[in-house]
C-alpha cells in the first residue's frame, strides 16, 4: 500500500508565469490603497476590509488578497486555514500555482519557517482529495507549483526549511487521512500491516507483526476478546525509530479499530458508517513514526498499535464476560461498546514491560463523552505526570492540534471496581466518561512511566472544516506527535 506523495512542488525561485496566481498579505487599515478596480468596489461597499482570514479574488488580475486584520491580533493558524482554501481551490484547476509574496514586515513579525511550514502544510491539506474510490469526474489535472518570494535571504533560508518540514509533515497526515476515510471493507487490521511495512521499508524501521497465534501466546486477551465476533483477526503492530545517539525513548500507541459496531452492546444505526474513523489514532500514530523519522529527529520512538474489527456474532464477547488481560488484571466487560480500552491496555502494558520508555503517549478515539465536553475544537488529554503534559501543550501550540488537559484524580477510578473481577470497563453514569476511560488505562501504565492520554474522538473527523483542521478525516495527532517528539528531544 504505497503511501501517497506530495501533490504540490515547491521553490524560492522567482516563477513569472501567466498561470499563477499572484498572492499578497494585506494588514488592516492598508487595504484602502490597493489599487485594483474589484477590490476598490468591494472595499467601498465593505465587502472586504483584510480582516484575520478574508480572502480576496480577483481572476482578471490572477490577484489575491490575503487578509491580516490587525498587526498586533495576526493569529498564524487563520493563515494555514487560508491556505487549506486555496489549496482545495486549486485542486480544481489545471497547472495552475501561486507566487506568495512574503513581505518584511510579515517574516519579522512571524517566523519565516513557521510561516512557510503552516503555509505549505495548509496548501498539501486543501489540495488532497478524498474521493479516492470516485470513479467520475477522474479527469488527470497537471498539479501547480508554488513559488516564495522574500524580501532577504535570511528569511529565504528559513523559508526553504520550512517547505522540507511541511512536505513531509503534509504527507503523513494526508496519508492518515486516506486509510482513516477508507470503509471497512477497503481497510482492515491487515491493511494496517501493509501501511506500517511500507512505512517501515521508507524510513529503515524495525517492524515486528504479531498474529493472532502470537497474541494468544502472550495473552494478549483485551485485543483478542474484541476480535471474537469478527473473521479479520486482530493484530499488534510495532514501528521502532532508533536514531544514532538518540538517550531517550518516546513511546507512542495508537487504537486501530477498523470498525467498531459495538459488539453486542451494539450501536444505533444512525451514523454507524463513521465508525470506520474508530482507527484515527493508530493512523496518526503510524503516519507520524514515519514523518518523525524522515526529519531525523533526534529520540528514539516507538510505535505501537492494536488493530481489531469489533462485530456482533455468536462467539463474539458478552456484556458480562471477564477475562484476563496481559498484565494479569481480570476484567470484567460490562459493555462490549468500551471495546478501545480492552486494546489498549495490553499495548500499554506490554510497552511498558517491554521497551520501558522514558515517555509514553497514547492516541485514542476512546470516548462520545469528550465531544460533549470540548466539541470538535480541542482533544482531551490526561497525564500521570506534570512535566509531560506541559510539553504535550507546548507541542500542541506549536502544532495547532489543540488539547485541553482533563484531572485525573483517584476518586474517578472508584466506579470501576467490580464486584466479580479486578476492574470492570465502564464506570456506569452519564458523568466524567473520558475521564474514568482514562483512568481505567492508567492501571495498564508502568509504574513510574510519564504517560498521557489523548482522547481524539471530537478532533478525529469533522463534518466542517475549522482552522487548520480540514472536514471528514483531519489527521489529527501527525502534527502534534512530531512537534512532541522534536520537544522530548530537547531534553
Amino acid at each position: 500500500m504505497k503511501i501517497e506523495g506530495n501533490q504540490l512542488s515547491y521553490s524560492t525561485s522567482d516563477n513569472k508565469s501567466s498561470f499563477h496566481y499572484k498572492v499578497h498579505f494585506v494588514y488592516s487599515g492598508e487595504d484602502k490603497n490597493i489599487q485594483l478596480k474589484k477590490f476598490q468596489e468591494q472595499w467601498k461597499a465593505g465587502i472586504f476590509k483584510a480582516d484575520m482570514g478574508q480572502i480576496f479574488t480577483d481572476e482578471s488580475n490572477k490577484t489575491i488578497l490575503v487578509g491580516l486584520g490587525k498587526a498586533d491580533k495576526l493569529l498564524i493558524r487563520k493563515i494555514s486555514a487560508c491556505f487549506i482554501k486555496l489549496g482545495n481551490k486549486l485542486s480544481k484547476l489545471d497547472g495552475v500555482g501561486y507566487h506568495i509574496y512574503l513581505r518584511k514586515e510579515l517574516t519579522t513579525q512571524l517566523s519565516p519557517e513557521k510561516l512557510a511550514y503552516q503555509i505549505v502544510t495548509g496548501l498539501e491539506i486543501g489540495y488532497y482529495s478524498l474521493n479516492v474510490l470516485a470513479t467520475k469526474d477522474k479527469t488527470k489535472k497537471k498539479p501547480g507549483s508554488i513559488t516564495f518570494t522574500t524580501e532577504d535571504s535570511i528569511a529565504e533560508n528559513a523559508v526553504k526549511a520550512g517547505i522540507n518540514k511541511a512536505k513531509s509533515v503534509a504527507r503523513h497526515i494526508n496519508g492518515a487521512r486516506y486509510i482513516a476515510h477508507l470503509p471497512a471493507n477497503h481497510f482492515t487490521p491487515e491493511g494496517f500491516v501493509k501501511r506500517s511495512k511500507e512505512i517501515a521499508k521508507e524510513n529503515k524501521l524495525k517492524i515486528t507483526v504479531f498474529d493472532e497465534p502470537q497474541l494468544k501466546k502472550l495473552g494478549m486477551n483485551g485485543i483478542l476478546s474484541v476480535c471474537e465476533g469478527s473473521d479479520k483477526k486482530a493484530k499488534m503492530i510495532m514501528l521502532d525509530y532508533a536514531p544514532p545517539g538518540a538517550t531517550k525513548t518516546l513511546a507512542i500507541i495508537g487504537k486501530g479499530l477498523t470498525f467498531d459496531s459495538g459488539g453486542i452492546s451494539i450501536k444505533p444505526a444512525g451514523d454507524m458508517h463513521e465508525m470506520k474513523y474508530d482507527m484515527c489514532g493508530a493512523a496518526a500514530t503510524i503516519h507520524a513514526i514515519g514523518a518523525i523519522a524522515s526529519l531525523k529527529t533526534k529520540i528514539r520512538v516507538v510505535a505501537a498499535i492494536g488493530a481489531a474489527e469489533n462485530m456482533p456474532d455468536a462467539k463474539a464477547i458478552k456484556p458480562g464476560d471477564v477475562y484476563t488481560a496481559y498484565n494479569g488484571l481480570t476484567v470484567e466487560v460490562q459493555n462490549t461498546d468500551a471495546e478501545g480500552r480492552l486494546v489498549l491496555g495490553d499495548v500499554l502494558s506490554y510497552v511498558s514491560e517491554k521497551i520501558k520508555p522514558d515517555y509514553m503517549v497514547d492516541l485514542a478515539t476512546l470516548t462520545g463523552a469528550v465531544i460533549i465536553a470540548l466539541g470538535h475544537e480541542a482533544a482531551a488529554v490526561m497525564s500521570n505526570n506534570s512535566d509531560l503534559v506541559d510539553t504535550i501543550k507546548k507541542a500542541s501550540l506549536e502544532s495547532d492540534d489543540r488539547v485541553w488537559e482533563f484531572p485525573l484524580w483517584d476518586e474517578y477510578g472508584e466506579d470501576l471496581k467490580s464486584d466479580i473481577a479486578d476492574l470492570k470497563n465502564i464506570a456506569g453514569g452519564r458523568g466524567a466518561g473520558s475521564i474514568t476511560a482514562a483512568m481505567y488505562l492508567k492501571n495498564f501504565v508502568g509504574e513510574n512511566i510519564p504517560w498521557a492520554h489523548i482522547d481524539i474522538a471530537g478532533t478525529a473527523w469533522r463534518k466542517k472544516a475549522s482552522g487548520t483542521q480540514s472536514n471528514g478525516p483531519t489527521g489529527y495527532g501527525v502534527r502534534l506527535l512530531v512537534e512532541l517528539a522534536e520537544e522530548l528531544s530537547k531534553s
